[in-house]
């Protein structure tokens, strides 16, 4: 039996997962909603620990005072300002929670140091990803930045799951030949990390044409997007027909393990949600709820790929 430690850790685990991944939604309606500069410096908004909620409470030069070299800073829009610190918000408590689980963590120290090293590397980069986040802002949305922060976001949903299997115990009947559907999961994880990619540049796109052309109306963005966008696109027919032969492949291998089977309907179901939320963005004018969706589903995607790569290979160290 398990003492109360470890249990602790096992519970608060799905909680630091569950953070991770609303800091990610939250990030991503900040980006859909423009609201990245509505904090225009770092760790303060306007100068405050609590931002202003009206124009009147600004310095009347607050355009100037809190601009970068060479820029000058937005007229100041409470909605923006206030998403943008809710999303600092929720990065703290993604930074606490990352602290209580290293903490926790140390339930495992006698028996399985890799737990531990683990929870570390994912406070590492909740930290490290939100130094990026500061540099986003004092870059004035760099785009390279930007990419430099999804690409973080990716690995430490790589390294919690990596976690939870550490503490998850398998129980498989029989060892499995899964060999070629590890290389070809590879690719799969290779490729929707490549569209993740693409997905940021072509928004990088979608925010040069607003700031160029501040009055053209969502349904002429497509239009003014070049090779990158249709390229993003067409990856995504490709990325579902590997998907779809390799995990029917894996159900097939798998036929007398449930776990195994709903994991990989849960990937197709989140692969569908990627491509729907896809469609509508290119399709309906770019609406700006659809964005934050089809990140969420993208890097969601990434997780429940890594977590089937974990348990294909833990399948292949069963003992009979």
């Amino acid at each position: 039996m398990e003492n109360s430690k470890k249990l602790r850790f096992k519970k608060f685990l799905p909680v630091v997962i569950i953070t991770v991944f609303a800091l990610i939604l939250i990030g991503g309606m900040v980006r859909s909603t423009g609201a990245g500069m509505g904090c225009p410096d770092w760790p303060t908004c306007f100068g405050k620990i609590v931002p202003p909620t009206s124009v009147d409470q600004l310095p009347a030069d607050y355009q100037t005072r809190f601009a970068k070299p060479g820029r000058i800073v937005a007229i100041f829009n409470p909605v923006h300002t206030w998403t943008e610190y809710f999303n600092r918000m929720a990065g703290v408590w993604t930074g606490i929670a990352s602290i209580i689980l290293v903490v926790l963590s140390f339930a495992y120290k006698k028996n399985n140091k890799k737990v531990v090293w683990l929870s570390g590397l994912a406070l590492f980069l909740v930290v490290l990803n939100g130094g990026v986040g500061a540099m986003v802002v004092s870059s004035h949305l760099h785009p390279a930045v930007i990419t430099i922060h999804m690409l973080l976001a990716i690995f430490l949903a790589f390294a919690l799951a990596h976690l939870k299997y550490e503490v998850t115990e398998l129980k498989f009947h029989r060892k499995h030949c899964v060999d070629r559907y590890k290389d070809f999961l590879w690719v799969l994880v290779g490729l929707v990390v490549i569209q993740i990619v693409l997905g940021t540049q072509v928004r990088e796109q979608i925010d040069l044409i607003t700031n160029t052309e501040p009055n053209l109306a969502r349904t002429n963005w497509v239009e003014r997007l070049d090779m990158i966008f249709y390229i993003h696109r067409s990856f995504s027919i490709l990325v579902l027909l590997g998907f779809s032969y390799t995990l029917r492949k894996i159900m097939e291998e798998f036929k007398d393990n449930s776990f195994v089977q709903k994991k990989c309907i849960s990937i197709m179901l989140v692969l569908i949600g990627v491509i729907t939320a896809g469609v509508v963005l290119a399709y309906l004018a770019f609406p700006a709820f659809a964005q934050p969706v089809h990140l969420l589903f993208a890097i969601l995607l990434s997780y429940f790929i890594y977590e089937l790569l974990i348990i294909l290979k833990k399948s292949q160290e069963v003992e009979l």
